[in-house]
C-alpha cells in the first residue's frame, strides 16, 4: 500500500497539470465573445445628446420615411420666365408636385425653426429674402444656403413696386442681389418674387433683361392672415385640392408658420404630394447697387413685422 501511494499522488498531479494547460489552449476562441459587450457603448453617444429629445423624436428613422425631395428641377432663367397662377401655365410642375417657398426672411428665430422642420422631413425649399433682413441677419441667410436650400430675392424693403418709378424699383432689386451675393458663399439664384405679387409690366421686362425668373404662387397658406396653425394646414390642403400641384407660399417671419409647418409637411406626404427642389441653371450677374433710402423702407428693418399684408396684399390675376 505504501508503495502505491506515491504513484497515485503522481497521477493526480499529472491530471491537474494537464487541466491547468487547457485555458491557455481555449483562450483565443473566447476573446471575441468578451469583446462583444463593448459595441453598445460605441453607439450610445448617437442617442445620448439630451439637449432636445422632443425634436429628435420628430425626425424620421430615415429619409425613406420622410416627405423628402422627389426631384431637383434646374430652372433656365435665360430671357426671364414667369411661374405661378397669375401667369400663363408652364410645365414647371407635374400633377401632384409642389414647391415650398418662404418670403420676407431671414428671421433670427423662426427661420432656424423652419429649417429644422424641413430637415426633419428631409426636404428643400426656396427662400425669397428681403435685403434689409439679410443685412441684419447674415448668418441665418448663410445657414439657409448651407442646408441646401435655394435663395432668391424679394426686394430690399418690401415696397409695392407698382407704386415706385422704374429706377427706384431697380434699386430695390439690385441692392438686394448685391447684398446677398456678398454674403452667400454660393451666390444668389436669379429667382425673384414681387412683394404683394404686384408686378408692373416694365419691372417684369427689366427682370427678363437681367435673366431673372419671376415666381408667383399657386397655393397660399395665408400665414400672414391667420394665427391658427390648423387653419393654415387646411388652407394648403384645400388649395392643392383645387389645383392638384403648385408653388406654396409661406413666410418665415411668423410664429404660426413654425407651428403649422411640421403638420403641413406630414399631410403633404400622406396625401401623396411630391416636393420639387428648384435650383438655378446659373447664378445672377451682380450689378453693384447701393441700398435704397430708408424713407422707402416699408418694414423699418424690424424682424417683428406688422401684418400689413391684410390690407395691402393683392393678386394681379385671380
Amino acid at each position: 500500500m505504501n508503495k502505491l501511494l506515491p504513484l497515485a499522488v503522481m497521477a493526480v498531479l499529472s491530471t491537474a497539470a494537464a487541466r491547468a494547460e487547457e485555458p491557455a489552449q481555449t483562450a483565443p476562441p473566447v476573446a471575441p465573445v468578451a469583446a462583444a459587450p463593448a459595441a453598445p457603448p460605441a453607439t450610445a453617444p448617437a442617442t445620448a445628446p439630451g439637449t432636445a429629445p422632443a425634436k429628435s423624436e420628430e425626425k424620421p428613422a430615415s429619409c425613406d420615411d420622410a416627405l423628402g425631395v422627389s426631384r431637383v428641377a434646374e430652372v433656365d432663367t435665360t430671357g426671364g420666365a414667369l411661374f405661378g397662377d397669375q401667369y400663363p401655365s408652364t410645365t414647371l410642375l407635374q400633377k401632384g408636385e409642389v414647391v415650398l417657398t418662404f418670403d420676407d426672411g431671414p428671421h433670427p428665430t423662426y427661420t432656424k425653426e423652419i429649417l429644422a422642420a424641413l430637415a426633419a422631413q428631409c426636404t428643400k425649399a426656396t427662400f425669397f429674402n428681403v435685403g434689409e433682413m439679410v443685412k441684419q441677419f447674415p448668418d441665418i441667410a448663410k445657414q439657409v444656403q448651407a442646408e441646401g436650400h435655394t435663395i432668391g430675392t424679394h426686394t430690399w424693403s418690401h415696397p409695392n413696386l407698382g407704386s415706385l418709378s422704374l429706377e427706384r424699383a431697380k434699386a430695390q432689386i439690385e441692392s438686394t442681389i448685391t447684398a446677398e451675393n456678398a454674403i452667400l458663399p454660393n451666390g444668389v439664384a436669379p429667382f425673384f418674387r414681387f412683394p404683394y405679387l404686384s408686378d408692373p409690366k416694365q419691372v417684369r421686362a427689366y427682370l427678363a433683361s437681367r435673366n431673372i425668373a419671376v415666381f408667383s404662387t399657386d397655393v397660399d397658406s395665408f400665414d400672414w392672415r391667420t394665427k391658427a396653425p390648423d387653419k393654415m394646414v387646411d388652407n394648403v390642403l384645400k388649395g392643392l385640392t383645387k389645383v392638384d400641384r403648385g408653388i406654396i407660399l409661406f413666410h418665415d417671419i411668423h410664429e404660426q408658420t413654425v407651428k403649422a409647418l411640421p403638420t403641413v409637411l406630414k399631410e403633404l406626404k400622406s396625401h401623396g404630394f411630391k416636393v420639387v427642389h428648384l435650383v438655378p441653371k446659373s447664378h445672377v450677374e451682380v450689378i453693384a447697387q447701393a441700398e435704397p433710402p430708408k424713407t422707402e423702407a416699408s418694414h423699418g428693418g424690424s424682424h417683428h413685422r406688422a401684418h400689413h399684408y391684410v390690407k395691402r396684399r393683392r393678386y394681379a390675376k385671380r
